[in-house]
């Protein structure tokens, strides 16, 4: 996509957000045949429509997330100096909120305790997720490693 069209696509995700609430898969299901006809007609053909639509979606939120002052995000000098130290900090200017079903910009979840509530816990569940997989895969990497006969013949029989 073209700079310029990128411009456009971005813009078209707020207005469909204005419309549609700031839920990435609906913006991108509303918007992908309008923004891609071609692309999508060839996705159809190719059978990788389930492959742009994941495509889209990721730039979608990537769009929600970084949010700018153009596009109306709540001014950061409005927040409380009480708060700031805590803002400062995080590597987000929003966070999804699971029960809105969107990304809500941290003025907003100051606003809100309870999507901030909801924020915090979506992202701690998440964080877990992570987690856990990075410990089956310590696991499965030490079960790789092994220096017995059994794990490299296990791993030429996987590469074979």
């Amino acid at each position: 996509m073209l700079d310029s069209q990128s411009a456009g696509f971005a813009e078209g995700v707020w207005e469909a957000a204005s419309q549609l609430g700031n839920n990435a898969p609906k913006i991108a299901d509303d918007m992908m045949q309008t923004a891609f006809p071609l692309t999508c007609a060839q996705a159809r053909q190719e059978g990788a429509m389930r492959m742009l639509r994941t495509g889209i979606i990721t730039e979608v939120k990537r769009i929600l997330r970084n949010q700018n002052d153009v596009l109306g995000q709540s001014d950061f000098s409005a927040i409380s100096e009480t708060f700031a130290p805590f803002v400062q900090d995080l590597r987000s200017k929003s966070y999804f909120v699971e029960s809105a079903e969107e990304y809500v910009a941290i003025p907003d979840l100051i606003a809100e305790p309870d999507l901030l509530d909801d924020a915090r816990r979506f992202m701690r569940r998440k964080g877990k997720e992570c987690l856990n997989e990075a410990d089956r895969l310590d696991a499965l990497y030490v079960a790789v490693t092994a220096d017995d006969a059994d794990a490299l013949q296990a791993r030429q029989g996987v590469s074979a």
